[in-house]
């Protein structure tokens, strides 16, 4: 069900862009510069781009927000918060819409290689790749622990585009990534524990939830910090019953977090009412898996 409507987004964004083309060449008046008409398509595609973000609770207008994202970027690389949310856009399509295991790691590597080269940029960050002799992955490591605050909203969906893509990978591979990612979302605590809505705690309780030989009291204790400064973040719970109440066998504790989750209020977080509507459904379909998730 899901490839044919693939099919027929693709078609109509073709078409989308088709209609784009013809609206710009046609609304650009004579007396306008080159400059003049580029930056007014400029705004218009950045415009664009806010609208249907701001509607992504839809399908189809969270994927045309990413096209229009991605057209915005490519005119204005070094438009960091315009970065940024293309980030987060990919990792939103690839969390909630995207069912294809290949095009969901497509997506997350996209958003985290482009949070890399946000990363990148942070002088501090430049300072200490390019001074000296040594390991590389050790200065790597060294680097993100002075990144400036400017840059936390990169490391932040770097991590998290990272840390969905490993999530399906091999305990060896999780292993292999785990200092660094582990680096980048502690830089994240030390600079703000409560970005987007207690993120860093949310993302240290389902990675420590899937690491072989770390106590789960140590996920438990994230989790709860994180339920506790938004407990209106429905993803927090999901990802508590998914990964730590499942490993752990407490099967009443993962009925009541998904039951938690179904029954929410979605708007009691206006901002992240889209991502709450896409958690209880997530919610009800860990929840129709729960005979086969404690057999």
């Amino acid at each position: 069900m899901y490839k044919v409507y693939k099919i027929t987004l693709i078609q109509f964004t073709q078409f989308l862009i088709i209609i784009f083309l013809v609206i710009s060449s046609c609304k650009t008046p004579a007396p306008y510069t080159q400059e003049e008409a580029y930056q007014e398509n400029v705004q218009y595609l950045k415009a664009q781009a806010t609208d249907h973000w701001n509607k992504r609770s839809n399908v189809k207008k969270a994927v045309i927000a990413t096209f229009f994202l991605e057209k915005a970027h490519s005119h204005e690389p070094d438009n960091l918060e315009l970065a940024l949310l293309l980030c987060r856009a990919y990792h939103y399509g690839a969390y909630y819409i995207e069912t294809d295991p290949a095009q969901k790691d497509s997506l997350y590597m996209m958003g985290a290689r482009l949070a890399l080269q946000l990363i990148e940029l942070s002088p501090a960050y430049q300072n200490i790749i390019t001074s000296g002799q040594g390991d590389s992955m050790l200065k790597v490591i060294e680097a993100i622990t002075v990144v400036e605050k400017k840059y936390i909203s990169a490391m932040y969906w770097w991590a998290t585009n990272m840390g969905r893509y490993l999530s399906s990978k091999s305990v060896r591979v999780r292993l292999d990534h785990r200092e660094l990612v582990e680096a980048v979302m502690h830089r994240v605590l030390s600079l703000d524990p409560e970005y987007f809505y207690s993120g860093p705690h949310r993302f240290f309780g389902a990675f420590y939830a899937r690491l072989p030989g770390v106590e789960l009291s140590r996920s438990e204790e994230y989790f709860q910090k994180a339920i506790d400064t938004f407990p209106d973040y429905l993803g927090t719970y999901v990802l508590r019953a998914q990964f730590l109440h499942t490993k752990a066998g407490e099967r009443k504790k993962f009925k009541a977090d998904l039951e938690f989750v179904i029954n929410a209020d979605p708007a009691l977080l206006p901002d992240l009412m889209p991502e709450n509507l896409f958690e209880q459904k997530k919610a009800q379909l860990l929840l129709n898996d729960e005979e086969m998730l404690f057999e």
